[in-house]
């Protein structure tokens, strides 16, 4: 989902950045406060309270982030001291010095009501008192000669920053077939997020492209993998089965061109991609080619009632033979074929298929 955000995470002078949007703010459990002036960066620790980006923040589609270097800020993290309840209580009031709760010990239900009739008890005596706020702790954070990013009024900053006890106590996991994974529970580390299975899954699918097209890296594999998954989720087609189409058509070779005039790694017709307004230069752009494969292939099998043999054969020889009742269905056998080889190698050489 990355790949579709407005402000999305990106990589700096090799780190990881992450955007400090409000969205953001609320998922880490971190409001910052720039101060350009003072070159002072304010940061505080609050509780998480969402989960979840929204659709609302998805609607960048790989675009560059461009970015504002801000060197040589200072950054201060700000969290409030530790309090028990009884302290809290003690400070605002509630209870005299004296006086002991259970709230340190007892259920947190139970903390609750004894201090709700304490304020019904003492509320004459307190009926003007003021609850202050608990003291903040403030401590300086070493970005390590890292600048502070900013797009947008928005500010850019290095995860690895603050992380450990140097940073804001952060923990952080980095699985090269799935991502990056980051922890702002104390006590819970990054790598429980990780998703075994699926790390497994997208490594076989990596191992497959570089079996069938030695030209390929690793790095450049799994690139592909990520493009192939994406477009999949995009259009709701299998990614193993763009695979095999890709793996037909070009061999997973992205500056593939036919005498016929089919172009990149899913053999795009020049005439079909004119239509879309694509040249052949965009045609041979992997992503690009990609993209628009799986959408017409999506396209297709959607026409025909979800049939996956002629919306394959109308993707290699076009809707007119199809709806005649003219054409082949070998080309379709073959990417049926090739699918299942997919399963096949990721099944038997111990890669699963990411359940």
């Amino acid at each position: 989902d990355n790949n579709h955000l407005q402000f999305p995470f990106f990589l700096y002078k090799d780190t990881t950045y992450f955007p400090l949007t409000s969205e953001m703010a609320e998922i880490v459990g971190v409001k910052a406060e720039l101060d350009f002036e003072s070159r002072t960066l304010k940061l505080l620790k609050t509780e998480p309270t969402l989960m979840n980006i929204s659709d609302g923040w998805k609607k960048n589609e790989r675009k560059d982030v461009i970015t504002e270097e801000i060197s040589d800020v200072q950054v201060l993290a700000y969290e409030l001291e530790p309090q028990s309840l009884g302290e809290i209580l003690k400070d605002a009031g509630i209870l005299k010095n004296d006086e002991t709760t259970d709230a340190d010990t007892d259920a947190e239900a139970n903390a609750a009501a004894e201090a709700d009739a304490a304020v019904e008890d003492q509320a004459d005596v307190n009926a003007e008192a003021i609850i202050e706020i608990p003291e903040l702790s403030v401590r300086e954070i070493d970005l390590a000669g890292l600048p502070v990013l900013i797009k947008e009024k928005i500010v850019y900053l290095p995860i690895k920053a603050l992380t450990g006890e140097n940073g804001l106590g952060w923990d952080v996991y980095f699985d090269p077939y799935t991502g990056i994974y980051i922890s702002t529970e104390e006590g819970t580390p990054a790598s429980s997020y990780w998703n075994k299975a699926q790390s497994s899954y997208n490594r076989g699918l990596v191992n497959y492209i570089m079996r069938y097209n030695g030209g390929y890296t690793e790095n450049k594999a799994q690139e592909l993998v990520f493009l192939f998954r994406n477009a999949a989720r995009t259009y709701n087609i299998d990614e193993k089965i763009l695979m095999a189409v890709a793996q037909k058509e070009s061999t997973f070779n992205s500056n593939s061109r036919s005498s016929s005039g089919a172009y990149g790694m899913m053999q795009v017709m020049d005439s079909t991609g004119a239509r879309y307004g694509l040249g052949p230069e965009q045609l041979l752009d992997a992503e690009t080619s990609i993209n628009f494969g799986a959408m017409y292939l999506s396209e297709r099998i959607a026409a025909y009632g979800g049939d996956m043999i002629k919306g394959f054969s109308a993707y290699n020889q076009g809707s007119v033979s199809v709806n005649r009742g003219t054409h082949s269905t070998r080309y379709a056998s073959k990417v049926v074929e090739l699918k299942n080889n997919i399963d096949t190698f990721l099944t038997s050489n111990g890669f699963g298929l990411g359940n």
